[in-house]
């Protein structure tokens, strides 16, 4: 009796730790997570990194990729829409238009995307 406890016992441990072991490693780094920047007049990372000719949102959204691209930031996608909550009536560069871009990339490069602003008084960054 004692032996077939026993037996059970150990293969319950190995289940229990295969389990935790599969579930460790199951955490991919590449796994997509979407973030998020409140467009503003002119504090934007990206602002001084490219021009556009026209007013479009796909070429405006492609010159945001391209940056993200030459800072090493791998990016799935980036989208943006009208968000009437966040808008700000003032035309300082920290002014929120009320545009969210959300930007998705690959979770490893949260941090990366979180650098490109640094510390400001206006409280702008990625969420």
């Amino acid at each position: 009796m004692c032996l077939n406890f026993s037996i059970i016992m150990n293969c319950m441990k190995i289940l229990l730790i295969s389990s935790l072991t599969i579930f460790l490693f199951s955490c991919s780094k590449n796994e997509p997570l979407s973030m998020r920047w409140d467009l503003t007049g002119c504090f934007n990372p990206w602002d001084s990194y490219f021009s556009l000719d026209t007013f479009s949102t796909e070429a405006y959204n492609a010159g945001i990729f391209d940056y993200l691209y030459e800072e090493g930031i791998d990016v799935n996608f980036i989208s943006s829409e009208f968000d009437s909550t966040k808008v700000e009536l003032c035309y300082a560069c920290h002014c929120k238009t009320g545009t969210v871009i959300t930007v998705n990339i690959p979770i490893k490069d949260k941090r990366k995307l979180k650098n490109l602003v640094p510390n400001n008084q206006f409280n702008l960054s990625f969420y």
